[in-house]
């Protein structure tokens, strides 16, 4: 049964088309901007800054430490007889004092309540930008999509009309038409070049603002499914 399964996944794996595979869904756009998009990020970091500001409100309930140390050198001479001739000496004086603050006042409870505050404030506008990102990586998926079926239709449709202008000219060259018929499919082809291009250079604008949002280019995007409860 191993055997069997492995020889059917091979097999799709080797007739699938290459598109299919490498197909990128709306859902890995979405995962790819979460990780990449550098206003999320930003935003991110913002947030992990704000939240550091609890502990250190809090540290108004901590004691305090303070240490100090000092070390000197001290050297005496004198000429006298029996003084005992030069010395030194090395005085040495440490101390430590520990404070713990019984009562300040409110100062600690109102500085938590207002770090906690702007947490929440933080965390709320994180939200905000992701929906806002979200949303713009949608749009973004979408146009690229709609840009792409407009380049397509419009080189088919140049492709149809460079034809029919060689028919054109092979019908004016027995006589069937006249020039004035041959122009018209000249002016044709050449709106149709004109709005190929045109439709290239919005794509190109489309996948540069896909990959400014995501965080890469746009590769083989497959059409999303709509939802059974879409309204």
């Amino acid at each position: 049964m191993k055997k069997v399964a492995l020889t059917v996944a091979s097999v799709l794996a080797v007739t699938m088309p290459v598109s299919l595979v490498n197909a990128e869904t709306l859902r890995d756009a979405l995962a790819s901007t979460y990780q990449n998009n550098p206003s999320l990020l930003a935003e991110r970091a913002n947030v992990r800054g704000v939240d550091e500001n609890v502990p250190q409100a809090l540290s108004g309930w901590r004691p305090e430490v303070f240490a100090t140390g000092e070390v000197a050198a001290q050297h005496n001479s004198s000429n006298v007889l029996g003084a005992g001739g030069d010395k030194d000496s090395n005085p040495r004086e440490a101390s430590l004092i520990v404070s713990q603050p019984v009562y300040t006042g409110g100062q600690t409870v109102a500085a938590t309540k207002s770090a906690e505050a702007a947490v929440n404030a933080a965390r709320a506008g994180l939200l905000s930008t992701e929906q806002n990102i979200f949303q713009s990586a949608v749009e973004a998926y979408m146009n690229v999509l709609r840009d792409e079926a407009l380049v397509e239709l419009n080189r088919n449709n140049t492709v149809v009309l460079r034809r029919q202008l060689e028919a054109a000219n092979d019908r004016f060259q027995v006589g069937e038409i006249t020039r004035t018929d041959v122009a018209q499919a000249e002016a044709r082809l050449a709106d149709s070049i004109s709005r190929l291009i045109q439709a290239e250079g919005n794509l190109r604008s489309t996948r540069a603002n896909f990959e400014r949002i995501v965080g890469r280019p746009p590769e083989s995007l497959e059409d999303p499914l709509v939802p059974s409860d879409f309204p």
